[in-house]
């Protein structure tokens, strides 16, 4: 591998970094990490454009991003979109899918249809939550927790991209193109090859984006 490419293996995307819109229902607001949007305009709670307005795409090719809940409130619909969605906050986070109650304890994850009518149920105060959304027709995704007790390795797929968000604890980070360093709470490490080493004692988010072939 060439030093270039291995400037380009592993990318810090800082929490203070990410871009914050509202969804697509106006209903909640987001931050995304990353995104390969498909389409510009007053889009979802999924993907924000890139001239600044806080706005995101129709659809997404995939993102991952942080939305936050303040209410009992119905999600916005993605026809053609499979999403997974891990609760982030202490209370968990319960809703409500296709009309079935599903309750979520902390770093629990439900994937779900797009199109499928979802709204959150019992929310009493800004409830977080980390959600994974990729065109079905173009892309499949993985989203589960991990924990770093001491040290881990983490590689990915040929092809693929990972994500390692960190949630909570203590955690630092060496690879391709990275220095040794702290990292702050939702802070993401974007590895399209090669390894990343991971030390301390936390929790993290590992999602993945692979291209159907």
């Amino acid at each position: 591998m060439s030093g270039e490419a291995d400037e380009r293996a592993v990318v810090w995307l800082p929490a203070s970094g990410h871009r914050s819109y509202r969804w697509r229902n106006g209903l909640g607001t987001a931050a995304e990490i990353a995104a390969e949007p498909v389409e510009a305009g007053n889009g979802g709670d999924g993907t924000a454009t890139r001239d600044g307005r806080g706005d995101a795409p129709t659809g997404p090719g995939w993102t991952l991003s942080i939305a936050t809940v303040d209410a009992d409130v119905v999600f916005s619909s993605f026809p053609g979109v499979d999403r997974q969605l891990m609760a982030l906050s202490v209370g968990g986070l319960g809703l409500l899918i296709d009309g079935e109650p599903v309750a979520l304890d902390r770093w629990q994850v439900a994937a779900f249809d797009g199109a499928s009518a979802v709204s959150s149920r019992g929310v009493v105060g800004p409830t977080l939550d980390l959600n994974l959304m990729v065109s079905r027709d173009r892309f499949r995704g993985s989203l589960e927790v991990g924990v770093v007790d001491g040290s881990r390795l983490v590689t990915t797929t040929p092809g693929a991209t990972t994500f390692v968000v960190f949630l909570d604890g203590l955690l630092s980070a060496e690879g391709p193109g990275l220095g040794p360093g702290a990292l702050q709470r939702h802070d993401t490490l974007r590895l399209e090859a090669g390894t990343l080493s991971l030390t301390g004692d936390a929790t993290i988010a590992l999602a993945q984006v692979l291209p159907h072939l």
